[in-house]
């Protein structure tokens, strides 16, 4: 093997001396003489004596004994064949002493060893110069002379000639793989010329099919398009249909076994370098190391080639293989999507990210990669002996397209569909729509910088680095592991919502039987019960249901169902997917004769003559038939519970700064990684030893364990957040959540108290006010039966159940509801006053309810008792106060909520004869009744801590405007001296009005001057909320949000806007989603109609009973609205740990390198494993402080803080490490001792250690290293004190205080010619002084010039 050397650029080791004097050339003892070859063994110089042989033995041409000469190598052929020389030579004896060489110089060092072993051997005289020469020649192929120096011009070891078996096997191999794969992509494209004719462009959106319809090819057509990736539009998808083809499948496992195969001889090649493929013999199959060195990096750079191609079409790489064909032919249809835009944060792009993400879109578009591809099988189904085609896409089935069935939308078609369906038409309708079975697969994730990660492994496990490669890989495979273990563990739970089954009763040809509930479809009637779950959205038919949402909604709100009626809105009469079936009407229709008391009467019969009214066909319960019976109008993922998993498993993308900067930041370090490739090639030799150690530089700089730090960071959060009975299913949301800039609050149940609380009753009659009343019992006799029957409150057992206002609208009349009543009522109510009778009694007023109208949302009334606003529509004029605004807004002012009650006097008439609109109308207004929805104790201190903290709380709630404004003012979300404006549409425009004055003002001309003070504040703060304290705050009703969204001016109003009133679910989504577009966005909510906000915000928090709730990121089980305020913990410090490490590594490198020494192989492991594994823990385990901070920490990687820190360390590192270097170059006893690489081989890289300048750079390193966690455990405002991270303080002073005896094992012999690095004790305090002021300088930097005043007026800077 030929030595590998380097050598200094820019000064030669040892020339002069500190005076600037020549340095004088030392004695170099310890050397061995080269090999003396002569012709004849007699020429052999007398101390080379030639041995005696044993009689059984000979004298062979390797100068030793042996027992038979056939086997045995003469040294002094080089590795040739005796006929290609022009002389064969024998070689003397091993000459088994050393010599010194006199006044040793490295650059003639082969000839004064020559000459010193000739002086030795007696050869020349004692005062022969190395001018004059030893009087010997060097060896060659053509030299003749008597005897020669054995210094061959090539080395001694065998060669690989690449001829031999195993490699003409991998030309093959490869050969044959590329002629296979060039024809068969000659071959597909012969055959998919005309294959873009064949594809077809559809929409995602459901096809809806009509209940009726005979064959799909009726309302679908199939319209062939040319469009190809390139050019497809966005929401569009584009099919293609895929056939299998058996040439294409075997050369597709053949790829398969190709890539297993690169990794396999990656595996050989690593083996045979440390001799464990031949029998213990090192390179026994590649010859050398030169060789192998060269095989393992053409094979390296092939497999990451191969690697990076199938990870980058591994949802298209089967395809390539199967031949396009037409979609009603296809096994596989492909189905493409571009993928969706990430909406960009305001203030997440600046010039350089601005700059990355567009040279990143057009290679991205080059290379079409931000198509999205997913092969679905083509399901054929044989219906009537017709068959069809279709797809599973995103848990929805088509043909092609994503189908919907459509029931119809009217009473009457609903209630036509109530005989269920027959087999027939059920089996046609799951043909199209699917099995009732959401199925959730967990998706492989394995992305490119698993693929780096992999690679640098292979690097490091075959330059002698194993050591150091295990403990990394171990770090890399557990942070895999966690990462893998809480994804699966959010799946479970998603899968368990979304793959539950069972069995329930239905009504199939006219007969109930029971069957899967993964066989349903739309148009099937079930029997309900009471505990069953129900899997389908549906439509209750008979019977009464109450039922639970917790399961899907994560709130336990039970709510009570009752039959589809003509003049109700739709939730009143639907049962929806996901949730548990409390209590429901007996499960059996009982004959008037065999009537038994029921924990709910039966009103089937009262509610089918209702539909009568309406023209609806009659029909009546058969005797045995369930007596709930729920017509299906939803399954799979056309249903509410579908659509919500649909959401979870393919959420909303949005980028975050830390995201967008990181990329740019990973390659800004791939680019300086290069830079220190090349110095590497160039310092090391230009020969392939230095290529490892460029790829070294590189792994060294964008470290491998930057992903594992992340997930370190991010579970040491969570596991934080769940001992405060915080609950995250989603890690990645951990990073956002310490950077929530607003913070969106529904009121009910968050803000405030779970419901609401009775207040009082104000009287109304003759058409004016009277004052309030809060004792029911001294209310009129008609507003007492009013309020205890205007409800749909019903018992479970001894439980109220029903909606939360109507529970505590019937609790505060102390009336009570009678069970096991006449079926010719609804309910029966008892008055718990007693009144006269004839005869003396005195008995408890009873009430019967006969009808009932449920609560109807579009309405705003049930009845005569519902919203103000809509009861003074209903009601007579004359019965309606003239200040009835004035007193109602007065209420709403005060934080009231307000119903209204009205009475009407029907007399002597047949209910069912009348329609709603006739009986309520025109009736009389008797009073109002007021509820209070009080604040949770902990409210205004949650939301002080809050503004505190520089963040903005904003209101998104259901209720009324005014309220809020009151809430809002009571939790100082709203200042007090603050000025509030209320939008709402008037005659088709919009105003703004003054909630206190109620006179209509101009919004833009107040908010102008504080907008732009604002404006420039932010400008310097770079922060789109920082530092807001204003004097005029805005809310808004739906109806004006729904103006500005359209007029496109709601940006212009959204951070003025404080409160958001009247919104409906969907409206909570989109305002937490234009917030997003600006900031940084949380919601909190209770779980109930606002789960689709927390879902959709980048950090949602669900106030919810349970450990973890599906429908948000975090959860919080003790329901304190304090948990938003808790300083969550950000896993920032690890990456700026990580990235510091790399600069600093990279320093250490690049200076070895310089100096051709490599630092101790002791120091890589305890730099590689125990400091940077350790410290990057060990910075995770800082205490968050125990508030907000006044401003939020920086999430920039490349924003001024961040850098300003990195490379402030950077520069102090450097500066002590050349400054220590200089110093060392001052010392008498190092000059003319130095290093000098022309005297080793540089490939031993773990025994160039003993030298000064590698202790000096190893010892400065060090400390560097240690005291770089110490920098990044500084948190300053936002974590507690330094020495609460008790694990870094350990660490730390445990690492600075290390120190060992001489070890008892064993050690390599080091390959240097000092073959020592004692440093004397005065250079040693000085050294340990100089690490100890780099130390203190860095700690200071960090603490008070990196937070202090010259960079943000004594704040942090945020983003």
């Amino acid at each position: 093997m030929v030595a590998v050397q380097a050598f200094p650029a820019f000064n030669t080791p040892n020339s002069v001396d500190v005076h600037g004097q020549t340095c004088p050339l030392v004695d170099r003892p310890g050397l061995t003489c080269p090999v003396m070859c002569v012709q004849d063994f007699a020429d052999c110089p007398s101390a080379l004596a030639v041995p005696q042989c044993k009689n059984n033995e000979q004298l062979c041409d390797d100068g030793a004994c042996h027992g038979s000469c056939a086997d045995v190598v003469n040294p002094c052929l080089c590795a040739f064949d005796a006929s290609q020389v022009a002389t064969v030579y024998k070689a003397c004896p091993e000459y088994t002493n050393t010599v010194t060489v006199p006044a040793y110089d490295p650059s003639i060092k082969q000839a004064q060893l020559e000459l010193a072993c000739a002086i030795e051997w007696g050869m020349v005289g004692a005062n022969t110069t190395v001018g004059m020469g030893s009087g010997v020649a060097e060896w060659s192929v053509d030299a003749r002379d008597k005897m020669v120096w054995d210094m061959c011009p090539v080395p001694l070891t065998a060669r690989l000639t690449y001829t031999e078996s195993f490699c003409l096997a991998f030309y093959g191999i490869m050969g044959a793989e590329l002629v296979l794969f060039a024809l068969w992509h000659l071959y597909k494209r012969v055959r998919e010329r005309h294959a873009v004719q064949l594809r077809q462009l559809c929409s995602p959106l459901p096809t809806t099919v009509a209940a009726d319809e005979k064959t799909m090819s009726e309302t679908q057509s199939e319209e062939q398009s040319e469009y190809t990736v390139g050019d497809l539009p966005e929401g569009m998808m584009l099919l293609r249909g895929f056939d299998n083809n058996m040439f294409g499948a075997g050369l597709f496992y053949l790829a398969l076994l190709t890539t297993a195969g690169w990794v396999v001889l990656l595996a050989v090649i690593v083996s045979d370098y440390y001799g464990k493929v031949t029998g213990g013999v090192k390179y026994g199959m590649l010859a050398n190391s030169d060789q192998s060195m060269a095989v393992f990096i053409f094979v390296w750079h092939l497999a990451a080639l191969w690697l990076a191609g199938m990870l980058a079409c591994m949802h298209t790489v089967r395809n390539y293989f199967r031949i396009e064909c037409p979609l009603p032919e296809a096994r596989v249809v492909q189905v493409e999507e571009r993928r969706a835009e990430v909406v960009m944060m305001e203030g997440s792009e600046n010039r350089l990210t601005a700059l990355a993400n567009r040279v990143r879109n057009k290679l991205v578009g080059r290379l079409r990669l931000d198509v999205l591809a997913e092969s679905c099988p083509a399901n054929r189904v044989e219906i009537g002996g017709e068959t069809r085609t279709f797809i599973e896409y995103h848990c929805t089935r088509g043909r092609f397209q994503c189908n919907a069935f459509d029931l119809g939308n009217t009473h009457r078609a609903l209630l036509a569909s109530r005989n269920g369906l027959s087999s027939a038409q059920a089996a046609d309708r799951a043909s199209r729509i699917g099995v009732n079975y959401i199925h959730v697969a967990v998706p492989v994730v394995f992305s490119y910088f698993y693929l780096y990660q992999m690679m640098c492994m292979w690097v490091w496990f075959y330059f002698n680095y194993f050591k150091m490669a295990l403990v990394q890989f171990g770090v890399i495979l557990v942070s895999a592991v966690i990462k893998v273990v809480i994804r699966l563990k959010s799946e479970r739970k998603v899968k368990a919502l979304a793959e539950h089954r069972s069995v329930c009763r239905v009504k199939r040809n006219n007969e109930w039987q029971e069957i899967d509930t993964a066989e349903l479809v739309p148009g099937d009637v079930i029997a309900v019960e009471s505990g069953m779950e129900v899997m389908c959205d549906g439509c209750v038919l008979a019977g009464e249901i109450v039922v639970d949402e917790s399961s899907l909604t994560g709130e336990a709100m039970p709510n009570d169902t009752i039959p589809y009626d003509a003049s109700g809105s739709g939730k009143t009469y639907s049962l929806f997917a996901g949730t548990k079936v409390l209590q429901c009407t007996g499960s059996t229709y009982a004959s008037p004769s065999q009537s038994q008391p029921t924990l709910m009467s039966s009103s089937s019969e009262i509610k089918l003559e209702k539909a009568v009214v309406t023209g609806t066909p009659t029909a009546t319960l058969q005797e045995g038939e369930p007596e709930t019976q729920v017509l299906v109008t939803a399954t799979r993922t056309l249903t509410d519970k579908g659509k919500l998993i649909q959401r979870i498993l393919f959420p909303a993308r949005y980028s975050f700064v830390f995201d967008e900067q990181l990329r740019v930041a990973l390659l800004i370090l791939l680019a300086y990684g290069g830079v220190a490739f090349a110095l590497t090639i160039w310092l090391m030799g230009h020969d392939v030893t230095s290529w490892f150690y460029g790829v070294f530089v590189i792994s060294e700089i964008m470290s491998p364990l930057l992903p594992a730090a992340l997930v370190v960071g991010q579970s040491v959060a969570a596991d934080r957040l769940r001992r405060a009975n915080i609950f995250c299913v989603d890690l990645p949301r951990i990073m956002m959540a310490g950077k929530v800039q607003v913070f969106c609050f529904d009121k009910t149940g968050t803000l405030t108290k779970e419901g609401l609380e009775y207040f009082a009753v104000q009287e109304i009659s003759d058409g004016r006010f009277h004052g309030e009343e809060q004792d029911m019992a001294r209310l009129p006799h008609v507003t007492q039966v009013g309020f205890a029957s205007c409800h749909a409150v019903t018992m479970v057992g001894d439980k109220l159940i029903g909606n939360p206002v109507d529970v505590e609208q019937f609790r505060a009349t102390d009336w009570e509801i009678l069970a096991g009543t006449c079926e010719d009522h609804l309910d029966t109510l008892i008055s718990p006053f007693l009144e006269s009778h004839a005869g003396g009694k005195e008995k408890r007023k009873t009430v019967h309810v006969i009808k009932r109208f449920e609560f109807a949302h579009a309405r705003q009334s049930m009845s005569v008792a519902g919203s103000f606003e809509r009861l003074k529509r209903m009601a007579k004029s004359a019965s309606v106060p003239g200040n009835y605004d004035a007193v109602t807004a007065k209420w709403a002012k005060e934080g009231c909520y307000v119903l209204a009650l009205a009475h009407k006097d029907l007399g002597d008439v047949d209910v069912n004869t009348l329609t709603r609109e006739q009986m309520e109308g025109e009736c009389e207004l008797v009073s109002l009744l007021l509820f209070r929805n009080k604040l949770k104790e902990d409210t205004e201190s949650a939301i002080m801590e809050l503004k505190a903290g520089d963040t903005r709380a904003v209101m998104i709630t259901g209720d009324t405007a005014l309220t809020g404004v009151y809430i809002a003012r009571q939790c100082s979300m709203i200042s007090p001296t603050a000025r509030v404006l209320l939008g709402d549409i008037e005659q088709g425009r919009l105003v703004w009005r003054d909630t206190v004055t109620d006179e209509a003002v101009d919004a833009d001309k107040l908010l102008h001057e504080e907008r732009a003070a604002r404006d420039e504040a932010e400008r310097a703060l770079f922060d789109v909320v920082a530092k807001r304290t204003p004097l005029v705050e805005l809310a808004v009703t739906a109806a004006a949000f729904d103006y500005l969204v359209e007029a496109g001016k709601i940006r212009q109003y959204l951070l003025d806007i404080r409160i958001f009133a009247r919104m409906t679910p969907q409206g909570k989504v989109d305002c937490v989603q234009l917030h997003m577009e600006r900031c940084v966005t949380a919601m909190c909510g209770d779980g109930g109609n606002d789960c689709g906000a927390l879902r959709a915000a980048h950090v949602g928090l669900a106030l919810s009973e349970s450990e973890a709730s599906i429908v948000s990121p975090f959860s919080s089980s003790n329901r304190s609205i304090h948990s938003v305020g808790r300083p969550w913990q950000r896993p920032f410090a690890g990456y700026k740990f990580l990235i510091n490490y790399a600069t600093t590594m990279s320093m250490l490198e690049l200076t070895q390198f310089y100096f051709s020494v490599i630092v101790p192989e002791a120091v890589w492991i305890m730099v590689d494993s125990f400091i940077a594994v350790g410290l990057c823990i060990a910075v995770t385990q800082a205490q968050t402080a125990r508030k907000l901070a006044p401003s939020r920490p920086t999430a920039r990687l490349l924003g001024a803080h961040t850098l300003a820190s990195i490379w402030g360390q950077t520069v102090i590192n450097y500066a002590f490490l050349f400054g220590m270097l200089g110093l060392l170059y001052r010392q008498s006893w190092f000059r003319c001792h130095e290093f000098d690489s022309r005297d080793i081989d540089t490939s031993l890289w773990w025994l160039l250690g003993d030298n000064y300048e590698a202790e000096i750079i190893s010892i400065v390193c060090l400390f560097q290293f240690i005291n770089g966690g110490a920098v990044y455990n500084f948190g300053y405002k936002y974590r507690r004190a330094w020495l609460t991270n008790y694990l870094m303080v350990v660490m730390y002073f445990g690492m600075l205080a290390v120190g060992y005896p001489k070890p008892s094992w064993n050690v390599s012999v080091y390959n240097s010619p000092n073959g020592h690095n004692i440093l004397p004790w005065d250079f040693r305090w000085t050294l340990w002084g100089c690490c100890l002021a780099n130390i203190v300088l860095c700690n200071l930097y960090e603490k008070f010039v990196i937070p202090g005043s010259c960079w943000s007026g004594g704040q942090e800077l945020v983003d």
